[in-house]
């Protein structure tokens, strides 16, 4: 703690270096050429010697304009669109000043494109976004692996879990909606979604109350695309590559806009075969013997996924919209793996066993949405939401165990087979309501309800004398019935222009069931918790700014958690439910500091009953090591976080992420309590390279330390990834080369380590390699600029209305 205390103390004081360097106020305003003022227009501030932006804003409805800056040169720039653009003349910054009045003339506007550049990652308040399709090493890419590029977001692939800053507990938003994607499925669904649909991917560390309280770290927002243009148009994407097999993503999106209807849909399709390695041992004493155990398996895996997603929007009057959305996708992922298990004692050779193992998940999905907004007026608006999800996963598994002694000679075989079939239907009803009674306050409120169901049928057989015998202790069926009731009140004042609170209280009662046709019922549970929210936000000056932030979060057990089931590794290695978990809460404080384009940030979160996925554990009767999901006794966390851009040349611009969590945490294997702490740091560095008007490229890299996955601990990794574009006119498309993990680094290397409770674990997992990737991206249709709509049915209300899953 000492030296994180240091860190930031050497932070703090670097910061207040910079904020306290002199600067005057550029005033002024924007006009069109018959005299009337220009609001809405652009207005940037840049460096005379190589026109560096310095700052921008835009006007006011009077058209005037308010910057700020360090002493220097420097000239204004005004811009809209269906203007030229307007210069002032260079000018010396050492006083407040007064400009002359920039004048706009109107421009014809026929085929215009507007093409803008935005930084990979922009810091918000409450937010990260991470800017998609700006990123040449993003195409080609899945959802998945843009997340693992991510400061601070850590991905398991093997037990399905995603973190932020140390905190686990995520839930994925598709456009702002809530997808209710099972956990089970998340990462096979974020894998098969392609980045070339994705505009930004948005994780939101502190969320408002009108949103769900599931999730101890927050949501990643998934903003797909979505053209505004009159007319049809879209784009596809069709991208190649090796790694140590074949890899491919491909895409194709549309929109339809004439009148009162809008028609939107997308469609992807990719395919990865990329072999994967993955080791499992433990060691422990039996009888005064040393015993271990250790498997080493070799998967020729497969992964296919088919994703679609359509719908339409029409305007039944000026003050009300209606949106229907239609989604589905088809993801299968399929191994064979050959696998070779040993066993010693007293490091001498006891027997050996080969595996051969055949896995199927096959995940699919339709989900419908419907959806009206009106609005009352321009500060009051109404907003139903009415969605059925469904899912269902097939997960058949084949063994064939050959057994030989510690001198390989053959002694027997054994074939057996697991199926584990798993509907999951969710229905959804949702109401919320805004209203602004002044200027300075806007009220939110609303409710919601959540029913699920869920059907676990798990089997596990033995093929005995040509017969299939079933194991009576691994086969089980369980069903889940959950309902969650919510609502919430959040008010947003602002006491000047400088100083705004945002508070808000969410309550929701949650409903779960959970019956077994071997044991009954195993979990009964009724319980309501409150949660609030608040924000305080202080503007010192136009380019310095202080947030300080409370939240209270809920994770809930997953359905495939609480299900009692099994999946066999080898003969000794299970995955298994755990029926009795419990929800785990959490309180967190954020202040941040935000300085132009920099944010420094510290957060505390104090978590109880932290649910801690693919936790080991022995199971000293049988020797089995068993994975499963367990609460921990509690999780605090420190994270200090720093991001900046800077700008070393004209042509070239990095974006620098910094991230320091201090944790620690308390659990328990069986009865023994077990305390643990860590200080883990992220690095991430994006470099982007402008070589021309039409080539680019971009070179990143990110080091994560090791790090805790409940009382496991894994050491650090790292990857980088380099890419180069080339741009083929206005209409030729672009062409992307991208190279993934350089150096063949990224893998998870780490385990168990409970000397007292003499458990030792050592495990690896690899599913990526290095990737070679060709991709290329085209518009086609209408490319005109679409005309703007009333405000009442204006473009951010028409976002609101695409929802997924």
């Amino acid at each position: 703690m000492c030296k994180l205390t240091t860190t930031l103390c050497v932070f703090l004081l670097f910061l207040t270096d910079v904020f306290s360097q002199v600067e005057y106020t550029i005033t002024g305003n924007v006009k069109t050429a018959n005299g009337e003022a220009l609001p809405f227009a652009n207005i940037l501030l840049l460096k005379q010697i190589d026109s560096t932006l310095v700052e921008g804003g835009i006007t006011q409805d009077d058209g005037s304009y308010k910057l700020s800056g360090v002493p220097g040169d420097y000239l204004l720039m005004a811009s809209m669109i269906g203007y030229k653009p307007s210069y002032s003349k260079n000018f010396s910054l050492n006083e407040n000043l007064t400009m002359p009045s920039l004048v706009l003339n109107e421009e014809l506007l026929d085929e215009v494109q507007i093409e803008g550049t935005k930084p990979l990652f922009q810091q918000k308040m409450d937010r990260m976004i991470i800017n998609v399709e700006n990123s040449i090493i993003s195409a080609g890419s899945s959802a998945l692996e843009i997340l693992e590029r991510s400061p601070g977001v850590l991905v398991n692939r093997q037990n399905n879990s995603i973190s932020i800053l140390g905190k686990d507990g995520v839930a994925i938003m598709i456009n702002g909606k809530n997808s209710y994607v099972p956990v089970a499925t998340l990462i096979q669904m974020l894998e098969g979604m392609t980045s070339d649909n994705i505009v930004s991917i948005e994780l939101i560390t502190t969320p408002p109350s009108n949103l769900d309280a599931e999730g101890n770290a927050g949501f990643i927002n998934i903003i797909l695309k979505e053209r505004t243009d009159v007319g049809l148009n879209g784009s596809a994407s069709l991208s190649a590559g090796y790694s140590n097999d074949f890899l491919t993503t491909n895409s194709i999106n549309f929109n339809y806009r004439k009148g009162k209807l809008n028609l939107f849909g997308n469609y992807s399709y990719s395919l990865n075969e990329t072999d994967q390695i993955i080791t499992v041992s433990r060691e422990y004493t039996e009888d005064g013997d040393s015993v271990g155990n250790s498997t080493y398996s070799d998967r020729d895996a497969r992964q296919e996924n088919h994703n679609i997603r359509t719908g339409l929007d029409y305007q039944l009057s000026e003050k009300t919209i209606m949106g229907i959305l239609l989604t589905a996708y088809d993801n299968r992922w399929s191994m064979y793996a050959e696998n070779e298990n040993i066993n010693t004692r007293n490091s001498e050779i006891e027997s050996f066993i080969y595996l051969k193992n055949h896995e199927i998940n096959h995940w699919k999905h339709f989900g419908a949405n419907f959806n009206i907004s009106h609005d009352f007026t321009d500060e009051k608006s109404l907003v139903f939401n009415l969605d059925y999800l469904y899912y269902k996963d097939d997960n058949p598994n084949d063994y064939k165990n050959s057994y030989f002694d510690e001198n390989v000679v053959f002694e027997a075989d054994t074939i057996s087979r697991s199926t584990k079939l798993t509907p999951i239907k969710t229905y959804v009803g949702a109401l919320d309501y805004k209203t602004s009674p002044n200027e300075e306050l806007k009220i939110e409120t609303g409710l919601k309800l959540t029913t699920s169901n869920f059907e676990n049928d798990v089997a596990v057989e033995e093929l005995i004398n040509n017969s299939w015998i079933p194991d009576p202790t691994l086969t089980n069926k369980s069903y889940l019935d959950e309902s969650i009731y919510a609502g919430y009140f959040s008010m947003e004042y602002q006491f000047s222009e400088n100083t705004g609170i945002k508070a808000g209280l969410r309550y929701e009662f949650t409903n779960s069931e959970l019956d077994t046709d071997t044991q009954g019922r195993v979990v009964d549970r009724e319980y309501g918790e409150f949660f609030p929210t608040l924000y305080l936000n202080h503007n010192l000056n136009d380019t310095l700014s202080m947030n300080l932030s409370y939240s209270r979060r809920i994770t809930r057990p997953t359905f495939n958690d609480l299900a009692p089931f099994v999946i066999l590794f080898d003969p000794y290695t299970f995955i298994s439910g755990n029926a009795s978990l419990q929800p785990a809460l959490s309180n967190s404080v954020k202040y941040s500091i935000n300085y132009r384009s920099s944010v420094l940030s510290v957060e505390y979160t104090n978590e109880d009953n932290t649910i801690a996925n693919f936790q080991e554990r022995l199971d000293e009767e049988t020797g089995r090591l068993i994975f499963e999901a367990n609460n921990l006794d509690y999780t605090r966390s420190l994270a200090v976080s720093l991001g900046f851009p800077w700008r070393i040349t004209k042509w070239w611009r990095t974006q620098n992420n910094l991230n320091y969590v201090y944790q620690k945490l308390r659990g328990f294997y069986y009865e023994d309590t077990v305390e643990l702490s860590l200080g883990i740091y992220f690095i991430n560095n994006i470099n982007s390279f402008k070589i021309s008007e039409t080539w680019s490229a971009e070179l990143s890299g990110f080091y994560n330390s090791e790090s805790f996955f409940g009382t496991a601990k894994y050491d650090a990794f790292y990857r980088v990834d380099s890419g180069i574009s080339k741009k083929f006119g206005e209409n030729g498309g672009t062409l992307k080369l991208t190279i993934r993990d350089i150096f063949d680094s990224f893998e998870f290397n780490g385990g168990t380590n409970l000397p007292e409770q003499d458990l030792k674990t050592q495990n690896l997992f690899d599913f990526s390699a290095r990737t070679f990737l060709l991709t290329f991206t085209f518009n086609f249709g209408n490319r005109k600029l679409k005309s703007s709509r009333n405000r009442e049915t204006g473009a951010e209300a028409e976002r609101r209305r695409v929802q997924e899953q």
